[in-house]
C-alpha cells in the first residue's frame, strides 16, 4: 500500500522467462481495441502497466451501452446492478479488489485504491462503497433505461434466479457466462499489470461475489512471467483458480495457449459443463487463449504494441 507503483518505476523483478519484445497491452472481448487505444498512449510514453491498465479499463467501464460492464446492465434479483473488479501489481505482488460495489462506475479504480491505501485486498458491499466515498468517488444509480427493462421483463415471468438451480454438470447443466472485461499489460520497465471489471452475473442473488475479484480466479500475474484473466461463468470457474494456474503453468514451460487450455481442462474433468475462457500472456509479449462454450458467439481479444492493434479470435 501507499504508493508503491511510483517507487517502483525502471524496476521489475528478475527471472523473466525469456527476453522482453517492448510494451504491450492485451484486453479482451470487443471492447479490446478500444480500451487498448486508451492505454497504449501510456505504456508508449513509458509509463507504468498500472496506469495503462486502470485507463484501458476505466474505458469500458464508463461505456453508456455495455450491458455486460459497468453501469446500467446485468442488474440482480432485486433490479439493482453491482459491481466487481480487482487490480494486481506484479512488482509488489499487491493485490486491490471490491466486490458487490455499489453506486460506483469507476470499480477498478476504486479497487487500486484498496491496493494502495490500506493494508487490504478486498472490499464488498456497502462499505466498499462507503471507502470508495471517502476516496473522493461520486455515489451515482447504477441503473439505466437497458437494466431497469432488463429486469423488468424478468421479473415478470416470475421465475427465481437461476442461481438455485442446479449445479452446471453434465451436457444439461450449462449456465450462460458472458463478458468480463480483463486487461493485462507489460510496460518498457518489466512491469506486469492486470486488472479486470465486470457487474456480474445477470439475476443474481442479492450479495452475490463472483470470480472477477479474487486473485487467482478472475486474473491473476506474476511479474516474473506473466499474467491471465478469466471471462465466463465465474461461479464455476472461481472454484479452480485458473488464472493462477495458466500462470504457474508458464512458469514451468508452457506456452500461453497450453497454459490456458490446461487450466480449462481442469474445470472439465470436474464435469462442469460451462461457457468460460482464459487469455494469457507472456512477460516477453507472446500470448495465447483458450474457451469452452460459446459455439454461436465469437471469443477473442485484442493486443497492442508498437507495430499497432491485432485481434485475435480464440478457437473452440
Amino acid at each position: 500500500a501507499g504508493g508503491a507503483a511510483a517507487a517502483l518505476v525502471g524496476r521489475s523483478a528478475g527471472g523473466a522467462t525469456s527476453e522482453l519484445s517492448g510494451p504491450v497491452i492485451v484486453t479482451s472481448w470487443e471492447f479490446g481495441p478500444g480500451a487498448n487505444e486508451v492505454g497504449w498512449p501510456i505504456l508508449a510514453d513509458e509509463g507504468l502497466a498500472i496506469d495503462a491498465v486502470e485507463a484501458a479499463i476505466n474505458y469500458v467501464e464508463l461505456l453508456p451501452d455495455e450491458f455486460y460492464v459497468g453501469f446500467g446492465g446485468s442488474p440482480n434479483a432485486i433490479g439493482e446492478t453491482t459491481l466487481d473488479a480487482m487490480m494486481v501489481w506484479g512488482p509488489t505482488h499487491e493485490v486491490g479488489a471490491v466486490g458487490c460495489l455499489k453506486r460506483v462506475k469507476r470499480a477498478v479504480s476504486v479497487a487500486r485504491k484498496v491496493m494502495e491505501e490500506t493494508q487490504h485486498t478486498l472490499l464488498v458491499g456497502d462499505d466498499a462503497t462507503r471507502f470508495a466515498a471517502r476516496m473522493g468517488f461520486d455515489e451515482t444509480s447504477l441503473t439505466n433505461a437497458a437494466s431497469q427493462k432488463a429486469w423488468e421483463e424478468w421479473a415478470a415471468k416470475g421465475r427465481p434466479s437461476d442461481a438455485w438451480d442446479p449445479e452446471p454438470m453434465g451436457e444439461g447443466g450449462k449456465i450462460e457466462g458472458r463478458d468480463t472485461v480483463g486487461t493485462m499489460a507489460v510496460d518498457a520497465h518489466g512491469n506486469v499489470c492486470v486488472g479486470c471489471s465486470t457487474n456480474g452475473r445477470s439475476f443474481k442473488l442479492p450479495g452475490r461475489v463472483g470470480d472477477s475479484p479474487i486473485a487467482g480466479a478472475g486474473a491473476y500475474c506474476d511479474n516474473d512471467v506473466g499474467a491471465a484473466i478469466a471471462t465466463g461463468n465465474g461461479d464455476v470457474m472461481m472454484r479452480f483458480l485458473p488464472t493462477y494456474h495458466a500462470v504457474e503453468l508458464m512458469r514451468e514451460g508452457a506456452s500461453p495457449a497450453e497454459a490456458a487450455e490446461a487450466a480449462l481442462r481442469r474445470i472439465d474433468a470436474k464435469g462442469y459443463h460451462f461457457d468460460g475462457g482464459i487469455i494469457v500472456l507472456g512477460k516477453d509479449g507472446e500470448h495465447g487463449g483458450a474457451k469452452r462454450g460459446w459455439k454461436d458467439e465469437a471469443f477473442g481479444y485484442a493486443v497492442h504494441r508498437g507495430a499497432g492493434t491485432s485481434q485475435v479470435t480464440v478457437r473452440g
